[in-house]
């Protein structure tokens, strides 16, 4: 997990699940997240590995235990990572409110929101949302989070339970996006130049 190697492993495996880059990117630097998915995965794996699968290992058989048990161990990470994932969805959300749109390119859904309110009709939201049409779950929250409440980058990381660093990546991710749609001439850039270099 900490390498991003077992998302590939899974799929190998032909195991299955979104698991867009934010969430690997994630998992990937905090260690208490690999810990509570790893915990979660075996606390299952094993006991049903011993009970179903030892019996009909055979030694002879040319699988060694560790090739017998990975697969299985696999889909039961599946499982851990989506409880896992729930929660983090979870948290992002609390952030973002219910009634934000949010884009995700791994599963290609939209949830909608009504129309904003006429305050929130400024030249601004409408040219972040262009920005943001695209951003993930954790992109967008970081902006919520930063125009909600004029937070610093430090206070986001901490409110978001991720890194400075993690909250400047993701901000480098809009500024990219904001520029390729001003270069584009989608977007006026004096329009949104304060929120997306804060």
């Amino acid at each position: 997990m900490k390498d991003g190697t077992i998302i590939a492993r899974c799929r190998e495996h032909r195991v299955y699940f979104a698991a867009p880059y934010t969430e690997v990117e994630e998992i990937m630097r905090r260690a208490d997240a690999r810990e509570d998915i790893a915990i979660d995965c075996l606390d299952k794996a094993i006991p049903f590995y011993l009970s179903n699968c030892l019996p009909q290992w055979e030694p002879r058989g040319g699988r060694n235990l560790t090739s017998f048990f990975i697969p299985i161990a696999l889909r039961f990470f599946r499982d851990a990572y989506r409880k896992w994932a729930t929660g983090h969805r979870r948290r992002m959300r609390e952030v973002l409110g219910e009634l934000i749109p949010v884009y995700d390119a791994e599963w290609e859904t939209w949830d909608l929101a009504p129309p904003p309110c006429p305050e929130q009709q400024t030249v601004l939201r409408e040219t972040l949302g262009l920005i943001l049409a695209k951003a993930s779950m954790e992109e967008r929250a970081v902006c919520e989070a930063m125009l909600a409440t004029g937070a610093t980058q430090e206070q986001i990381a901490q409110q978001l339970g991720t890194t400075r660093k993690t909250v400047e990546r993701r901000l480098a991710r809009v500024r990219r996006r904001a520029h390729n749609l001003a270069a584009a001439g989608l977007i006026v850039v004096p329009s949104v130049s304060s929120a997306v270099s804060r």
